[in-house]
């Protein structure tokens, strides 16, 4: 029945739609933080000169208490940005990278991936301070890989750092609609056949969990399949990547001093191979959690299209209270709700501790915590199948 949905089969065009799109579309005309544009850096290092030009004809090229050597660094930083523009050319991107961690544009705030990063910001300033240090850890990671380096893994265009970033936004929420969409109806759909399934010699618990495990795998079917598709267009397009490459995370400061209140946090980073192992630890989770969510809504309400509503509110339920001052939730630490991981990517990646400087924000915690939420929503609809029987849910039925 799941496999004949006619409501599944056009989602799944939708996503592979929308798949393609990002693909073949958007992506390619993409700008990124990281992306070089030769005619500006050109612009740039006129504009520099004609500075100098104009230092030397007043005679301030020395140093100033007040204003530091403002020619010093205006010639340095002409010296960098035209290199970078000569390397750039020449496509030795391994120069390009060394050089352009020396000459990182301060004032340029790297573009937040969502609502979360800006809002509510103590120390913007820190917030750009730490752009800088994880964008560095990333070029030093090109390096460190030992692998030849190309425009587009500079951009983060490579199959594996797109998959990464998704992983890394709020479009990582998407992976958890997808198994709410798909498990929405595989209950009240069966009122509609409930002549044969009433009759079927099977408990109605264990019916239920049976319902629950084919969803998790059509689930995780349709991921695998959406995954390899989209790997495959970005290879051919932009190349694989590779997995030794870093993703920056942030971690808790090992000194004690704080700043107004304000931990500071200390930076390091993984593999790509290790984030996406930390990743498939934690999906699985959220996946079987909302499906087993879905059974109780589903014998509760009898309705997909409540079931699916109620579900997708609870998965966007922190925006209702987020707020990057906010530790505490009716005198209950954040780390304790299990809203606080359904954006694993941040939690992996140690952003979701940076946004609000909780430092009980961890993987480790967020798999306890789910796993506890997973153990009490079992219990839940074990209940709930006692109380609602196989009689009484197909019974009046349309």
């Amino acid at each position: 029945m799941i496999m004949r949905s006619k409501k599944n089969y056009l989602f799944i065009i939708a996503l592979v739609s929308l798949l393609l799109t990002y693909c073949f579309l958007v992506l390619p005309a993409t700008e990124t933080a990281d992306s070089f544009n030769p005619e500006k850096i050109q612009a740039d290092i006129k504009n520099l000169e004609a500075v100098q030009e104009g230092m030397i004809a007043r005679g301030g090229t020395g140093y100033g208490e007040m204003t530091g050597s403002p020619y010093a660094n205006s010639v340095h930083d002409s010296r960098v940005k035209s290199r970078m523009l000569y390397a750039f050319e020449d496509k030795n991107f391994n120069r390009f990278v060394q050089l352009r961690m020396k000459n990182f544009d301060f004032g340029a705030v790297n573009a937040s991936r969502d609502w979360m990063l800006i809002a509510d910001a103590r120390f913007p300033a820190y917030d750009q301070e730490r752009n800088v240090s994880l964008r560095n850890l990333r070029y030093q990671g090109y390096l460190d890989a030992n692998i030849p380096i190309t425009y587009n893994m500079i951009e983060q265009k490579t199959a594996l750092q797109s998959l990464v970033n998704f992983l890394l936004g709020t479009t990582a929420a998407s992976v958890i609609f997808c198994a709410i969409y798909f498990s929405s109806d595989i209950f009240s759909k069966d009122r509609q056949h409930r002549t044969v399934l009433q009759g079927m010699p099977i408990g109605w618990y264990r019916l239920i969990n049976v319902k629950s495990m084919v969803a998790f795998f059509y689930m995780l079917m349709i991921l695998i399949g959406l995954l390899l598709l989209g790997v495959i267009i970005l290879s051919i397009q932009n190349g694989f990547g590779s997995f030794k490459l870093s993703v920056p995370i942030t971690v808790p400061s090992t000194q004690p001093d704080d700043y107004f209140g304000y931990r500071f946090s200390e930076y390091d980073s993984i593999t790509i191979a290790r984030f996406l192992l930390l990743a498939l630890g934690i999906i699985p989770i959220l996946v079987y959690l909302f499906i087993r969510i879905n059974a109780i809504l589903s014998l509760l309400f009898k309705n997909s299209w409540l079931v699916l509503m109620i579900s997708t509110v609870l998965l966007f339920s922190e925006r209702i209270y987020y707020s990057r001052t906010l530790n505490e939730l009716f005198g209950v630490d954040i780390s304790y709700f299990p809203q606080t991981y359904f954006d694993f990517g941040r939690i992996i990646s140690g952003e979701k501790y940076y946004l609000v400087h909780l430092e009980s924000i961890t993987y480790e915690k967020g798999i306890i915590v789910l796993l506890c939420t997973l153990f009490a929503v079992e219990i839940i609809l074990f209940i709930v199948s006692r109380i609602i029987s196989k009689r009484r849910f197909y019974r009046k039925a349309a």
